[in-house]
């Protein structure tokens, strides 16, 4: 089921000078939740940022790790980019309820099922 359309761009604009990356995720469906996990590595907290627009699941996030001045890169797993996911939502999706938490450079997003989606049990009468 693919109702998140991804809407990335890794071109500079006016918004946002520098390249990005979009971040390696995963999306799986539980009962009442859809759940988004993003592996931001190098990202901390205070410099990461989820908005919702209209449609649009906007993450933004930028690395904070600085290397130490006398410090040269044998190998990199990643590119020192920030990070940037826009996911396109749908009506299924309560807008109002997202959480995110992020632990160890994984962010994971719980998005709420709209209570009309959600399966309910309808009482037989008579």
């Amino acid at each position: 089921m693919s109702f998140f359309n991804r809407n990335n761009s890794n071109t500079a604009t006016e918004t946002a000078p520098k390249r990005t990356l979009v971040p390696r995720y995963d999306i799986r469906e539980t009962t009442d939740a859809f759940v988004v996990t993003a592996y931001v590595p190098g990202v901390d907290r205070s410099a990461l940022e989820t908005q919702v627009d209209g449609e649009n699941l906007t993450v933004s996030a930028r690395r904070t790790w600085t290397p130490p001045e006398d410090w040269t890169p044998v190998y990199r797993e990643t590119p020192s980019h920030d990070f940037r996911l826009v996911l396109e939502l749908d009506h299924r999706v309560n807008r109002e309820a997202i959480r995110a938490e992020l632990n160890q450079g994984v962010l994971t997003l719980t998005l709420p099922k709209a209570e009309a989606i959600k399966p309910r049990k309808i009482e037989i009468n008579g």
